[in-house]
């Protein structure tokens, strides 16, 4: 089953203006031509609509991953593709990270487009990890900490280490080296 193509954007420009300052989304007025008359005329489900919905925020609902999204001709659609797609004036092909972490922040100078790998590099510290660093965790049995890090869909070991401290230069090292983004790691406010 292949996957629905997105809106033309230049169908989504008519309907939703962007605040790109904010990152935020609102629904614009629309004409009677965008309405077809039924039970009432087209004049006035256009100005039902404009009344309960023009100047008013569009895609702000939350999903359950924690981004806004909000449906349009029948289609949901995620914000944060949304104001890239209106920003750029072309639909983003790859992954979009919000380099600070935050799911609702949807900025067009938050958003990046990577790939799978790009997205991977700049991820928030899971909530168990108790070490304060991905990729660095403590070993019982040996009583050193161990450091490890993923690169191209690999897990690599780094090292065991006495001290903390030796662990996260190692695991720092690797993650220059390795392209991985300056906020990778951080929390999400």
């Amino acid at each position: 089953m292949s996957k629905a193509s997105p809106p033309l954007i230049e169908v989504l420009d008519a309907a939703v203006f962007l605040d790109a300052e904010k990152g935020l989304l609102y629904w614009k007025e629309r004409e009677a031509s965008a309405f077809s008359s039924g039970r009432h005329s087209a004049k006035q489900e256009a100005a039902r609509w404009n009344c309960r919905h023009a100047g008013k925020p569009a895609f702000n609902s939350i999903s359950s991953s924690g981004y806004f999204h909000g449906p349009f001709l029948g289609k949901w659609l995620k914000a944060h593709r949304v104001v890239f797609a209106l920003y750029y004036g072309r639909w983003p092909e790859l992954w979009l990270d919000h380099i600070n972490h935050v799911r609702t922040d949807n900025r067009p100078q938050n958003l990046r487009e990577v790939d799978e790998n790009g997205n991977a590099k700049n991820a928030s510290i899971r909530s168990d990890n108790t070490s304060g660093h991905p990729g660095i965790t403590f070993e019982k049995r040996s009583g050193k900490f161990v450091s490890r890090i993923s690169h191209k869909g690999k897990r690599i070991f780094l090292g065991r280490s006495d001290s903390y401290i030796e662990a996260l230069h190692l695991r720092l090292s690797a993650e220059a080296r390795m392209g991985y983004h300056q906020n990778h790691g951080g929390t999400s406010p």
